[in-house]
C-alpha cells in the first residue's frame, strides 16, 4: 500500500459491526410542522463569469469596448495580403452618454483582399449546425464597400455561416441586424465582421444572440438556465453577495437603474470583486426575469451604503434608501407610477411583485472594518422606510456571516428572518444535523442565504461534500418551522476563469455538467414533502473517530507571497529524543525558489504555496519540529509543513497568514484545503521567531516563542454514520424518507411505517464507489440520480443502502 492510500485509508476508516441492519420507525399517525413553503431557492451572483460569459446568452465578449482603457481585450484585426486595416480605442462623439468608448476602424481592402475585425467570444463562440444567430451593432462612418458577417474556425480558415450586410455606414450612429445561420459545429469558433472596401467605420455594442431561454429578447443560455428549471427553486436570491457590495468605490456596487433598457444604454461596471468587467446585459430586468420564468419568488439583496474598502457615513445615506425605494417601484409598481411606467416601457406592464428583500450582504461583522459600519442603524432606516410603503414585504437581516457557528441578532430592533452563512467541510455540515433543533421558536426565521463545502470537497466539488450538505439540508426540513429559506452558494463557473470554488455548476461554451452538489439540490427539492414525520432510527453500526495522521510523513517549510529565511533546528519523538530517519530520493524542494548559505536556508519567490521537504521519513506516532524563521519581505509570515504525504495530502502551522492577520493550522486533504483552527496574529518583517511544532497522533501543539498558540486536534474530512429524515406529502399522499449513508460501508434498511398502509414505492439515489468521486466535463453524469422501484411490504420495506449514497423512498 502507497503512502496515499494509507492516508485514505486512515480518513475513511470505520469499524461496523457485522451482518447488522438500520432499522428506521416513520411514524405516518401524527404529522409533524408544516415544511415552509419556501424552501428550497437558488442564490446567483456574478462570479466566475456567471453572468457575461455563462447564463447571460451574449456571445461577444467586450461588445462595448470597454473592457480596458488602452488595448480591445478579445478583438483581433486581420488582413489579406494587399489589404490594411488599423483599430483604436475613441471617446469622442459617442452613441450615448452610456458608452465610454468605441471603436474605430480604418480600412483599406478590396474583394480581392479583405480585412477583418474579430471578436473570440468567451473563450470561444459555440457553433451549432442548424443554429441561427442574431447579430446587431451599431456604426457610423465614411466607409464604402461591402461587409459580411461570419462565424469560422480560430484559424478563419473555415466559415461556418456568413451573411452579407446592407450597411451603407453613413454620419450617423445607426443600428444594423442580420442573422447567421451556422453549418457546422465548432465550439471555439470565432466572429468576424470582415471588409472589402475603403473608409473608416466606428463600431459600438456589437451584440451576437444564439436561441435563448423561452425565446426572450436579451436572454440566457437555455442549457445552465434549463438545470436551474429543473430544481424548480421557490426563491431567487440576487444579485449577489459581494457583488451588491462592490469594491475600491461606490460606483463598483450594483446599481439597479443602470442595469434596465436598451443593452446600448447600459455603461456597464467593472466587477472588481471578481475580477473582470461585467457588461450588465443580465441587469434587474432579466433577474427578475428569471425569477419569473423559474415560478420562484424574487429576493432582492439592497445596498447599505457599505462597500468593500469605504462607507457612506450612515447619517448620509437616504440616497440608497431612495435606490432601493425606486428599485421596488420598478418591480412592484403600477403604470401610473414613474418607475412603473418605466418597467412597462421595458416591455413588462405587469409587476414582478418583489416579496423578499435583504437588507444588506455580511454587512453584521463584528469588525466595522469588514463592510459592517453602523449595521442595526442602517437596518433600521431601511426598514422603516420600506414598510411605510410595503408593510408586506418579508425583510432579511445580516448575522455575523464568517467566524462564528452560531451567529446572533445582538439588537432589540425586529426582523422577520436572518440570514446565515456557511461554508465548512463536509464533516462539519454533517456534524450539524441537529443545528437547529434548539433554536428558539419565539425569536427570527433563519434563511440560509449561502452554504456550500468549499473544505476539502477535492477538485470540482466530490460526492462527499454533496452528502455533507443533503444531511445538513435533512436537518433545515427537520426544523423547517425556524429554518424556512435556504440556498446553496455559488452556482456557477466558467471553467476559463473559475475563481471560486466549488460552484454546483461547471461549463464551457458548449458543455455543461452539475457536481453532486447540483444534484443533491435537485433530488431534494423535488422530494420536499409538506409535513414533517417523525424518525426514530435505531443504528447498530458503531463508527471509530477516523484517525487522520498518515503512518509515514515528511516535513518542511514554505511560503505564501513572502520572502522567507529559515533555520532547521531539527526533529525529535514526542518526549525531546532525536529521532532515526528512514532516508529516501524524493525531492526536497516542492515549489520555490530555495537556496542554501551555511546554515540558513532561503526561499526567495512571491510565489503561492512555495514548500521544501526535509529529506527523511518519520514513521513514529508522535515528533516534535523545530524551526527559527525570519520574514524578509512580502505580505505574509511562513509555513510550517507537517504529515506531508504527497503534493495533495499535508498539513500546514501557517503563522502570519490571511494578508498576516491570523495563525491558523490547516488540512490538505486531495488538494482541497480545510482549517482546523485560527487566532488572531501577525508576523513582523525581520524578526527571527522561534517555532516548535508537536504532533501526538492527531494532536497539534504549536509554540511560537515558546508561547502555545495551538492546542488541537485533526480532525476528518467526513463524519461516518446513517441519518435519516421522513416527510409527508399530503397533495400526493405519500411519505418521503430520506436516508444518507456517510461511510464507506454498505448496509440495509428495515423500513417500519406506522399509520399508513404501503401501496407501492420509488427510489431516488444518488451514490459512487466512493465519496471521493466527481462529476467532470467530459464525464458529466459519473454520479447521477437512478430511480428504481422499491419492493414493500404493508407496513414497510427493506432497502439497500450502498455506502457513500443519498437515497429518497418515496412510499405510496
Amino acid at each position: 500500500m502507497n503512502k496515499k492510500q494509507i492516508l485514505l485509508s486512515a480518513l475513511l476508516a470505520s469499524t461496523m459491526a457485522a451482518n447488522a441492519q438500520v432499522t428506521i420507525n416513520v411514524d405516518a399517525s401524527n404529522p409533524g410542522i408544516k415544511v415552509s413553503p419556501n424552501l428550497y431557492g437558488i442564490f446567483f451572483e456574478d462570479i466566475n463569469h456567471a453572468a457575461d460569459g455563462g447564463l447571460y446568452a451574449e456571445l461577444i465578449s467586450n461588445r462595448s469596448f470597454e473592457d480596458s482603457e488602452k488595448d480591445i481585450p478579445t478583438w483581433k484585426t486581420a488582413a489579406q495580403e494587399g489589404a490594411k486595416i488599423n483599430a483604436q480605442l475613441i471617446n469622442k462623439d459617442l452613441l450615448n452618454k452610456a458608452q465610454g468608448k468605441a471603436l474605430q476602424l480604418t480600412i483599406a481592402a478590396k474583394p480581392a483582399a479583405t480585412a477583418s475585425i474579430i471578436n473570440e467570444g468567451f473563450w470561444g463562440i459555440n457553433a451549432v449546425q442548424g443554429r441561427t444567430y442574431k447579430l446587431s451593432f451599431w456604426a457610423k462612418g465614411s466607409y464604402k464597400g461591402g461587409l459580411k458577417a461570419r462565424l469560422t474556425n480560430a484559424k478563419g480558415d473555415k466559415v461556418y455561416a456568413e451573411t452579407a450586410l446592407n450597411a451603407k455606414v453613413g454620419k450617423k450612429w445607426t443600428k444594423y441586424t442580420a442573422e447567421l445561420t451556422a453549418n457546422g459545429n465548432d465550439a471555439k469558433a470565432q466572429f468576424e465582421l470582415v471588409a472589402n472596401g475603403k473608409g473608416t467605420i466606428v463600431l459600438d455594442v456589437v451584440s451576437l444572440f444564439p436561441p435563448t431561454f423561452k425565446n426572450r429578447e436579451n436572454g440566457l443560455r437555455p442549457d445552465l438556465a434549463q438545470l436551474l428549471y429543473n430544481i424548480h427553486p421557490k426563491f431567487v436570491r440576487f444579485p449577489g453577495g459581494c457583488y451588491v457590495e462592490g469594491q475600491e468605490s461606490p460606483e463598483n456596487a450594483f446599481h439597479w437603474e443602470k442595469t434596465i433598457g436598451p443593452i446600448e444604454e447600459r455603461p456597464g461596471h467593472k466587477n472588481v470583486n471578481w475580477r473582470y468587467r461585467t457588461s450588465d446585459g443580465m441587469g434587474f430586468d432579466e433577474y427578475l426575469q428569471l425569477a419569473e420564468d423559474l415560478n420562484a419568488k424574487p429576493l432582492y439583496v439592497v445596498n447599505v451604503g457599505l462597500w468593500h474598502g469605504g462607507m457612506t457615513p450612515v447619517d448620509s445615506i437616504q440616497p440608497w434608501i431612495d435606490e432601493c425605494m425606486n428599485a421596488l417601484e420598478y418591480a412592484n409598481g403600477p403604470v401610473t407610477s414613474k418607475y412603473g411606467a418605466l418597467r412597462a416601457k421595458n416591455g413588462h406592464p405587469e409587476p414582478y411583485n418583489i416579496e423578499y428583500l435583504e437588507i444588506g450582504n455580511e454587512n453584521n461583522q463584528p469588525n466595522p472594518r469588514q463592510q459592517s459600519d453602523h449595521y442595526y442603524e442602517r437596518f433600521k432606516k431601511f426598514k422603516d422606510a420600506v414598510l411605510a410603503k410595503y408593510p408586506k414585504m418579508h425583510l432579511i437581516g445580516n448575522v455575523v456571516a464568517w467566524g462564528d457557528d452560531n451567529p446572533k441578532w445582538h439588537s432589540d430592533e425586529s426582523v422577520e428572518l436572518l440570514d446565515e452563512h456557511y461554508y465548512r467541510n463536509p464533516a462539519w455540515f454533517a456534524e450539524n444535523f441537529n443545528k437547529y433543533d434548539n433554536y428558539d421558536r419565539k425569536g427570527s426565521e433563519i434563511y440560509v442565504g449561502e452554504y456550500a463545502v468549499t473544505q476539502g470537497f477535492g477538485n470540482m466539488g466530490s460526492l462527499d461534500a454533496a452528502l455533507g450538505e443533503a444531511v445538513y439540508m435533512m436537518g433545515i426540513e427537520n426544523n423547517s418551522d425556524i429554518v424556512t429559506m435556504a440556498s446553496y452558494a455559488p452556482i456557477f463557473a466558467n471553467l476559463n476563469n473559475r475563481m471560486w470554488a466549488p460552484d454546483m455548476i461547471q461549463y464551457t461554451s458548449d458543455k455543461v455538467f452539475g457536481t453532486p452538489s447540483y444534484y443533491v439540490q435537485n433530488v431534494m427539492a423535488n422530494n420536499i414533502g409538506t409535513r414533517v414525520l417523525k424518525v426514530n432510527q435505531e443504528n447498530p453500526y458503531k463508527y471509530d473517530q477516523a484517525r487522520v495522521k498518515p503512518a509515514i510523513c515528511r516535513v518542511g517549510m514554505g511560503t505564501w507571497a513572502t520572502q522567507v529565511s529559515f533555520e532547521d533546528k531539527g526533529y525529535s519523538d514526542e518526549n525531546g529524543k532525536a529521532l532515526p530517519m528512514t532516508l529516501q530520493e524524493l525531492p526536497t524542494d516542492v515549489h520555490g525558489q530555495w537556496k542554501t548559505e551555511g546554515n540558513i536556508i532561503k526561499q526567495t519567490s512571491n510565489g503561492e504555496s512555495c514548500i521544501r521537504l526535509n529529506p527523511g521519513e518519520i514513521t513514529s506516532n508522535g515528533y516534535i519540529y523545530k524551526v527559527r524563521a525570519k520574514k524578509d519581505a512580502g505580505n505574509e509570515g511562513f509555513l510550517i509543513v507537517f504529515n506531508y504525504v504527497d503534493k495533495n495530502n499535508y498539513c500546514w502551522l501557517n503563522l502570519g497568514g490571511w494578508n498576516n492577520t491570523q495563525h491558523g493550522v490547516e488540512s490538505i486533504v486531495n488538494g482541497a484545503k480545510s482549517q482546523i483552527a485560527t487566532c488572531p496574529g501577525k508576523i513582523e518583517t525581520g524578526k527571527w521567531y522561534d517555532i516548535e511544532l508537536k504532533v501526538v497522533g492527531d494532536s497539534i501543539f504549536a509554540k511560537l516563542d515558546g508561547k502555545e498558540v495551538f492546542a488541537t486536534k485533526l480532525k476528518a474530512n467526513t463524519l461516518p454514520g446513517i441519518f435519516s429524515t421522513a416527510t409527508l406529502d399530503e397533495q400526493t399522499g405519500e411519505v418521503i424518507l430520506k436516508i444518507a449513508n456517510t461511510s464507506s460501508e454498505h448496509t440495509t434498511a428495515k423500513i417500519n411505517l406506522q399509520g399508513k398502509e404501503i401501496k407501492n414505492g420509488k427510489l431516488i439515489r444518488l451514490s459512487a464507489k466512493n465519496g471521493l468521486e466527481e462529476n467532470t466535463i467530459d464525464n458529466p453524469t459519473n454520479i447521477y440520480p437512478v430511480e428504481n422501484y422499491v419492493t414493500t411490504e404493508k407496513n414497510g420495506a427493506t432497502v439497500e443502502i450502498p455506502a457513500n449514497s443519498l437515497n429518497i423512498i418515496r412510499l405510496k
